[in-house]
């Protein structure tokens, strides 16, 4: 495999593992506080909402699977290519931007399932919160290690 073609790769996994970082991170920062602002209520049924559109948006559905994919893609081509500067670097990576599919489907979309069934919003609030967390330290922390493997390949 040339070069261009991985380089190719690395660049669109980093940068989609940036951008998934970036949206989990934006509802650590301001949107679940935000929700939590309007009252137990009117969160919950506001995150239903936006867990509803969440499973049928093409365009995020795109970019969280796609970085995913793309991920483990590259972590089978550093593996194979282990002799290559750069390769742990994109190996640890990969592994990381693969994370936030995992904890989503792990722990967060159970959390959101229970919401739907009538968990109370101070019960979902803190662990849904808590693993965000963790996806968006794992989605963004990829990205970094990512960017560094192709800049030192």
């Amino acid at each position: 495999m040339s070069h261009t073609p991985v380089a190719l790769l690395v660049a669109a996994t980093t940068i989609g593992s940036a951008a998934v970082g970036g949206i989990f991170y934006a509802f650590s920062s301001f949107v679940m506080p935000g929700l939590d602002r309007t009252g137990a209520a009117d969160a919950a049924t506001a995150m239903r909402g936006v867990n509803a559109e969440a499973q049928t948006s093409a365009s995020f559905l795109a970019l969280f699977f796609g970085t995913t994919l793309l991920a483990m893609v590259l972590g089978a081509i550093a593996i194979m290519q282990w002799g290559r500067p750069g390769s742990g670097y994109l190996v640890a990576g990969a592994a990381l931007a693969v994370l936030p599919a995992l904890i989503t489907i792990a722990f967060n979309v159970p959390l959101n399932d229970k919401l739907d069934g009538g968990l109370d919003w101070r019960a979902y609030l803190g662990p849904w919160t808590a693993w965000n967390h963790a996806r968006t330290v794992t989605a963004l922390l990829g990205a970094a290690l990512l960017w560094t493997g192709g800049t030192t390949r």
